[in-house]
């Protein structure tokens, strides 16, 4: 059984539960609607098949994966896909109005994971906060090397020089992450706290480079 299964298992005759597709071990909760125990990331009774509404989780959990800042884009995706395909609410129209609302909650609080764990940006403060990590102070080096990039965007007279600046930043922003997921890896909260603290404000200035590209230049008469 995979994690992506889309409705509640089937045992052979006899045969005990040995769990549930998203389900994991933790505080049991009582169905709502047979009362029968149903553990925490249960999408569906383990009983009686009825759609539970979501319940407090980190989105790695929601979403069957490991915490960790390595994650693979094409599994996230993939699990997204699947539970969100399982939680369809069109699928359960005929179930009631309890059921499609409890679908259409485990849908939004899916969406939600996803959104957070597809940017490397919020998934790394995602897992810091989920880490009790104290916010980094940038460097003197680090806060000089931000702010001439913001002077050198300020005066940037044209778009090519916007984009150039832009393609710098954006290399920057690579090495960040590439930094970042060592940091994570080795268990060096504190630094990955610092490396972020410094993506944080290049993906800022990269931002006001796409909005400098996307408005036109005044004319001047």
């Amino acid at each position: 059984m995979t994690t992506s299964d889309s409705g509640p298992p089937r045992f052979p005759k006899g045969k005990a539960s040995m769990g549930i597709a998203g389900a994991i071990d933790g505080d049991l909760e009582p169905c709502w609607l047979c009362g029968h125990s149903v553990a925490a990331r249960a999408m569906f009774c383990h009983s009686c098949g009825a759609v539970q509404a979501p319940r407090p989780l980190d989105h790695f959990t929601r979403l069957g994966l490991e915490r960790r800042f390595d994650i693979e884009p094409e599994a996230l995706a993939r699990q997204h896909a699947g539970f969100s395909r399982a939680m369809d609410p069109e699928r359960f129209a005929a179930r009631g109005a309890r059921q499609q609302a409890n679908a259409r909650a485990q849908a939004d609080a899916l969406g939600d994971a996803y959104e957070t764990l597809r940017d490397p940006v919020r998934r790394a403060r995602y897992l810091l906060d989920q880490l009790n990590a104290p916010t980094a102070v940038l460097s003197v080096e680090e806060d000089e090397e931000v702010a001439a990039l913001a002077d050198r965007l300020d005066g940037t007279p044209d778009v090519t020089a916007v984009d150039r600046l832009a393609q710098d930043i954006g290399q920057r922003v690579e090495s960040c992450i590439k930094y970042l997921a060592i940091a994570f890896r080795n268990g060096q909260t504190d630094n990955a706290a610092r490396i972020l603290a410094r993506l944080e404000r290049l993906e800022a200035l990269a931002v006001e480079c796409r909005t400098r590209r996307s408005v036109p230049a005044s004319k001047t008469p």
